[in-house]
């Protein structure tokens, strides 16, 4: 059973450096994620064989060799590499305070529009309001007013 403890070890290592890789695709640093992303889902897929091929041959003996612990190895320093690369670009890489701006000016703005629309509408139901309600002068077309001048 120990057999299988190393490759299942060295597969969730490289899963989840996949999982990591493919996360931080859609951040802002996207462009620099794709290839250690494919890097990645090529050695998923290694170890997902190295896996599937210890299961077939049935194999239960286990020799401490450095080819056993290779792919462990292997994947334990890639996960290690994703994680510095991915604080090491955090570092590197400023905030983008122009595309901040814009977005909250865009924000403020349609906060802003909401507001005047909502008082512009309550004007237009009082307006509406006053003028189904408001007495008028009847003109009546036979009646004309005297002018004081008479």
């Amino acid at each position: 059973m120990f057999i299988y403890i190393i490759p299942m070890t060295a597969l969730l290592l490289t899963f989840m450096s996949l999982l990591a890789s493919m996360r931080f695709i859609f951040s802002r640093q996207g462009l620099y994620w794709i290839f250690p992303a494919i890097i990645s889902l090529l050695l998923f897929f290694q170890n997902l064989d190295t896996l599937l091929t210890l299961g077939e041959a049935g194999i239960t003996e286990f020799d401490y060799t450095f080819r056993n612990f290779s792919p462990f190895i292997l994947a334990f320093l890639w996960y290690m590499m994703i994680v510095v690369f991915h604080y090491a670009l955090k570092k590197t890489i400023e905030y983008n305070r122009f595309e901040d701006d814009a977005r909250k000016n865009r924000t403020e703005a349609e906060y802003l529009m909401k507001v005047e629309m909502r008082a512009v509408r309550k004007r237009r139901k009082q307006r509406k309001e006053y003028l189904e309600n408001a007495t008028s002068v009847p003109s009546v077309p036979e009646y004309r007013i005297p002018d004081d001048s008479e």
